[in-house]
């Protein structure tokens, strides 16, 4: 029954709230108000074995992000946010220096539950690691395109009860 909750959460959540953050004031690029900031992706190193076999680099090749925060906890916590903008990465496999570019241009809107999971619905291209131990969806560095929803339990689970798009693991394609 909780399977059948998760899925039928996720699938309304993709009818339902992929349209605010892509519809918002401004979507054009700029802030444009409605508590649009701008934010950034740092480069990163992700460790060899944390989601691909070898250590995988990141540099950032363009970032015009922008993030709102429509909804907090009354302790003042984001209980909904946003995230839309330009993002375009370098990913490199380290060991045999393989390297591709990669569109990760799109929205995400991001719901904080109390009991500390996230659920995340995903539109246009994202970046998506999973890490490898992962129990609730194979490990890997995904770049998505389409439609996805990402469920974060706590304990580090991450599960993607909705797919409507593709998915290329980067670990398989700078292997």
């Amino acid at each position: 029954m909780r399977v059948v909750k998760t899925m039928l959460l996720a699938a309304a959540l993709v009818a339902v709230a992929a349209v605010p953050a892509a519809a918002a004031p401004g979507s054009g690029g700029g802030g444009g108000g409605g508590g649009w900031e701008p934010t950034s992706t740092p480069p990163f190193v992700i460790p060899a074995g944390q989601v691909c076999a070898f250590e995988v680099k990141g540099d950032i090749v363009a970032d015009r992000e922008w993030m709102r925060t429509p909804a907090t906890f009354p302790d003042g916590k984001p209980q909904v946010q946003d995230f839309r903008g330009v993002l375009v990465i370098r990913y490199t496999n380290t060991g045999n220096g393989r390297s591709v570019v990669r569109d990760a241009t799109g929205s995400i809107r991001v719901y904080s539950l109390p009991d500390g999971s996230r659920i995340q619905q995903l539109h246009g291209h994202n970046a998506l690691p999973v890490r490898a131990a992962n129990t609730g969806f194979p490990g890997g560095d995904y770049i998505t395109s389409g439609d996805f929803v990402v469920i974060d339990r706590p304990g580090g689970v991450r599960e993607i009860p909705v797919q409507l798009g593709t998915m290329e693991n980067l670990c398989k394609t700078l292997a």
